[in-house]
This record gives C-alpha cells, structure tokens and sequence, in this order.
C-alpha cells in the first residue's frame, strides 16, 4: 500500500486491541441475552449500559491504531480519527507516567501549534519503571518517518 506521494504506509496496532474486541463482544452478548429475555421497561438499562459500549469496541476496536508514511499520519482511536501532515508535527516522543509498581507509555505528537496529541490506543504497560519497548519502537518509527518524509 503506498500512500500519495509515492511512499509506503505502514500500520502499527496496539495488541490490546483483540483485549477490547473481547469485551465488546461479551458485553453484546450480555446484551443479547438480557433482550431476549425482557419484559419490561426497566430492562433496557442494562441493555443499554452493555449494548452501547460493547458496539463501539466491537466496531472500532479493530480499526484502531496508527498509519504513517511520507504524507503525515493518521491516528484512529475508538471515538475518534485524526491526521496531521508530518509539516503539522513539530517531533514525537513518549508520554511517560511511571510509579514503583506500574508504569504506562504513551505516543504523543508534538503538534507545531503548540499543542501535544497522545495516541492512547497504542499506549504500553509495564512493571516498575520499565519502559514498554513497543511503544519506545513505535515512537522511533514515527520520528525517523517525519524526519525522513521532512527531508525530501
């Protein structure tokens, strides 16, 4: 696949992805089960409280992830999709907060107005102060496409 100005696009997915396809399809299952059994009105609280949640991760949860290539990227996270042309992305880097037990990454764009963009569907955990490698290559993947797509 190659985007439009002649570069390959390459796609990087979260594996907590399959995590929230899971549970998207056991909340639509729990809702499945509680509509075919209702009777009454008061029922369709909790065919709301798991059918609504459970559609938005079983639909978009595979969707989700990061395209990048010589033209910018595109972030598509559950409610929402961005796209930044790499002249828009002032660097990107690693959003940390780490803790004595547990410690999360996140991918962040640097935005040139100022402003900072986290792509919270590709985060990483880890134990400790550990740094999660997949983001860690993720976040050197970004940075040497934009310098690389800024250059030519």
């Amino acid at each position: 696949m190659h985007d439009g100005s002649g570069g390959a696009v390459r796609k990087r997915r979260s594996p907590w992805a399959l995590a929230y396809l899971a549970i998207g399809l056991v909340c639509l299952m729990i809702a499945a089960s509680v509509a075919a059994d209702s009777t009454r009105a008061d029922d369709l609280i909790p065919l709301v409280l798991t059918g609504v949640p459970g559609a938005v991760l079983t639909v978009r949860a595979p969707m989700s992830g990061v395209s990048f290539g010589a033209a910018g990227v595109k972030y598509s996270g559950l409610l929402t999709s961005r796209s930044y042309p790499w002249s828009e992305v002032a660097g990107v880097k690693s959003a940390v907060v780490s803790g004595t037990l547990f410690s999360s990454d996140v991918p962040e764009l640097a935005l040139a107005s100022g402003k900072g963009d986290q792509l919270s569907m590709l985060a990483g955990y880890g134990w400790g102060r550990r740094r999660n490698g997949r983001v860690a290559r993720l976040v050197d993947e970004l940075a040497t496409a934009r310098t690389s797509a800024l250059a030519s």
